[in-house]
């Protein structure tokens, strides 16, 4: 038996409508991987703060014990200086041996001094290490809360896609053959939308003018229409009229 124009146009919108849920699922769970991935570098990026104050301190701690190594070198050097003492026998020689002592000495003792700076800075950069830490915890927790979130959703997402597959099979099992090749076709040529409604005299797909006779006629739902510059499947959408405030 062959179905009414009016039934068959309203199947129509009726897909048009699974077909944009389907679209807004199917881009949805696409996006979920690309918004992790997002979460995850932002993720990386604030921890690397607890990264580069380990990387300063280790810095540091190697600095430092290269300045102990150095101050022993330096320590070394003297007392294989002061053992030439008892062995001079000028005082120009004794002059020289204590002259060279006290250059070691001055300059163990900026050695020092650079060390003392060396375990200030160290010391600092120590205290930022625990609020550093609570930070990097506190992005874990958000992180792995917000993974959990576009998990579930995920999960929602392709539960309810399920479902519209099969709402689509239903109604596209009841359309005329040719009718739902031809609504395919426009669909795939026109990024998803085949369908448009009509009011007054304007298709909503394309913004253009439809001849007079035809919004009588697709507002009386006597034939299948379709917009002559855009190729939208043509139904009457109207506008309810606004309330006028007395």
């Amino acid at each position: 038996m062959s179905v009414s124009p009016r039934i068959q146009l309203r199947q129509l919108v009726d897909l048009q409508k699974i077909d944009d849920q389907i679209y807004e699922h199917k881009k949805a769970l696409s996006d979920i991987p690309l918004q992790l991935d997002s979460a995850s570098s932002e993720l990386a990026e604030k921890k690397s703060i607890l990264k580069v104050v380990t990387e300063e301190i280790a810095a540091l701690q190697k600095q430092r014990k290269d300045l102990e190594l150095e101050v022993q070198g330096e320590n070394d050097h003297m007392a294989k200086a002061k053992t030439k003492l008892p062995a001079v026998k000028t005082n120009k020689e004794y002059t020289a041996i204590l002259t060279e002592v006290d250059a070691i000495k001055e300059k163990v003792s900026n050695i020092e001094d650079k060390e003392l700076e060396v375990m200030e800075i160290l010391e600092e950069k120590a205290k930022e290490i625990p609020g550093a830490e609570k930070k990097c915890k506190e992005e874990d927790a958000y992180f792995n809360e917000y993974r959990q979130k576009k998990e579930m959703e995920e999960k929602r997402f392709k539960e309810e896609l399920e479902e519209l597959v099969v709402k689509r099979k239903n109604i596209s099992e009841q359309l005329e053959t040719v009718i739902l090749n031809r609504y395919q076709k426009i669909s795939d040529s026109h990024d998803g939308r085949a369908v448009a409604g009509l009011r007054g005299d304007i298709c909503q797909g394309c913004f253009q003018h439809v001849l007079p006779q035809m919004v009588i006629e697709i507002k009386m739902g006597q034939k299948i229409h379709q917009c002559a510059n855009c190729l939208s499947f043509l139904f009457w959408d109207e506008v309810p009229e606004t309330s006028v405030p007395k």
